[in-house]
């Protein structure tokens, strides 16, 4: 078995062209990171024979300096493994954003996958444990971590990074956190597709207590979470349910201990709401920036409805922003069901649900959808109809992320069959577009461009529905 300590110890290069310099971190479940000279950048060749035992400064003025994630031995990939592998890396390739430590390369030595990532010197959030100067430091750091996870979880497929933990936040030279390890680590959208030790998948710790279910579905609540879990350890030191994570968390009413006059109430409240034992009670990301923001955490639900037009047709897409409500003790943990007074502003959006359902149904009988007309074969029937109800679809599925667990069990009924005419109308445009593929193919080469446009707008209804048909 390839042994990667013994083999830096001999000075080979990894892959033929990195030094490796000193081990970053070996704690991880499944790989290690390793900081490395790349030597196809030392323009000076001479100074290679002469490498060893640097100052890692020194390595910086004669070449680029990266740290290496090597995959250990035990997870290496077979023929089909790799090009999962090679899939998973160009959509991770395609993530740009501030607060994300994006991978510069990836490749395969020895059977043995690993990515070459930028080096942060300035190391990890793990040094803010016990040490984060004041109330500012932390709402900076919320909304750094937290503007990295919401671009995460909205790329497409959403991405569930599933190791959120201080050792895999990173100060930047830019002196902004950003998110490490969230490429090939991670899981996307509901589907299990890692590509090693799928059960050794994050840090115990950190995990969220669906985590430990059986047959449990990566969400980006789990992300959420772990961040709480992160923030409680940099504040008191240590996780909040012990080695053992969510699994050790109790149910009902939980008191989490903070420090006398260590944060503020509000920064508290959010941890809080972040450690909900409930998945559909906690935070989304975009809330938790809105509250580092505004150096506040709101205990008000409130609802902003929008509209506006698009693909010259009037599209009305309601876009809910929430916060949940918090508890009156600044220590207790959210989701106790008490008393439930339902919520005007459900009754609200639920009449605002069934307009817009209307026009669905309007636009379905104003559009054939049985039927093409071959010889028209410039043009796809009804524009972009299915991004009408992929809105419709995302806003009942909002409606139920932040109110399933807080209303009566008649307006949850209503939510219902709200959900099920959403979802049989967007069936039957699902349907035509596939309809309007076979028949673009059928009209031979001319026709393949819009059968697979028309193929692909179907998959994209396609995905919005299955996530909400997995709703209750």
């Amino acid at each position: 078995m390839f042994d990667i300590v013994n083999f830096a110890k001999n000075g080979e290069l990894f892959d033929g062209h990195y030094y490796l310099i000193r081990p970053l971190s070996v704690d991880g479940a499944t790989a290690d990171v390793w900081l490395a000279l790349d030597t196809n950048t030392v323009k000076d060749v001479g100074r290679l024979s002469a490498i060893k035992h640097l100052r890692d400064w020194e390595y910086e003025r004669i070449g680029l300096v990266v740290a290496i994630k090597i995959y250990r031995p035990q997870n290496a990939l077979d023929i089909e493994g790799e090009q999962r592998f090679r899939d998973e890396y160009m959509i991770v390739y395609n993530c740009h954003h501030t607060n994300l430590i994006h991978p510069t390369h990836f490749s395969i030595f020895k059977d043995i996958p690993y990515l070459v990532l930028p080096y942060c010197k300035r190391g990890s959030s793990e040094q803010l444990i016990g040490n984060y100067k004041d109330n500012d430091t932390l709402w900076s750091y919320i909304e750094d971590v937290a503007s990295g996870l919401d671009y995460l979880h909205h790329f497409t497929p959403p991405i569930i990074h599933q190791d959120i933990k201080p050792a895999n936040i990173l100060l930047d030279d830019t002196l902004h956190y950003s998110i490490t390890d969230f490429g090939i680590s991670a899981q996307r959208g509901g589907v299990q597709e890692s590509y090693y030790d799928e059960e050794n998948s994050g840090t115990l710790a950190y995990m969220a207590p669906e985590r430990f279910e059986e047959d449990n579905e990566p969400i980006p609540q789990s992300d959420i979470w772990a961040f709480g879990a992160t923030l409680y350890e940099i504040i008191t030191g240590t996780v909040p349910y012990g080695e053992y994570g969510g699994k050790s968390q109790p149910d009902g009413k939980v008191r989490i201990k903070f420090p006398k006059d260590s944060v503020s109430v509000n920064i508290q409240k959010l941890i809080c709401a972040c450690l909900n034992k409930n998945p559909h009670k906690r935070p989304t990301a975009r809330q938790l920036i809105e509250a580092a923001q505004k150096k506040r955490f709101l205990s008000e639900k409130s609802f902003i409805p929008a509209v506006s037009i698009a693909a010259a047709m009037l599209l009305v897409i309601a876009c809910l922003s929430f916060v949940f409500n918090s508890p009156d003790a600044t220590t207790e943990e959210y989701g106790d069901d008490s008393e439930i007074n339902d919520d005007p502003i459900v009754k609200t959006i639920l009449k605002n649900i069934d307009k817009q359902i209307l026009r669905m149904d309007e636009y379905l009988n104003n559009h054939k959808y049985d039927a093409y007309d071959t010889k028209e074969s410039n043009k796809i029937d009804g524009c972009l109809g299915e991004e009408m109800y992929i809105a419709i679809l995302q806003q009942i599925d909002t409606l139920y992320d932040s109110h399933l667990n807080n209303v009566s069990e008649k307006l949850v009924n209503e939510m219902n069959q709200r959900r099920d005419s959403a979802v049989a109308m967007s069936e039957r445009w699902k349907d035509s577009l596939e309809n309007q593929a076979n028949q673009f193919q059928q009209v031979g080469p001319i026709g393949m461009p819009k059968a697979e446009e028309a193929r692909n707008r179907a998959e994209k209804l396609t995905r919005q529905l299955n996530r909400i048909k997995n709703k209750i």
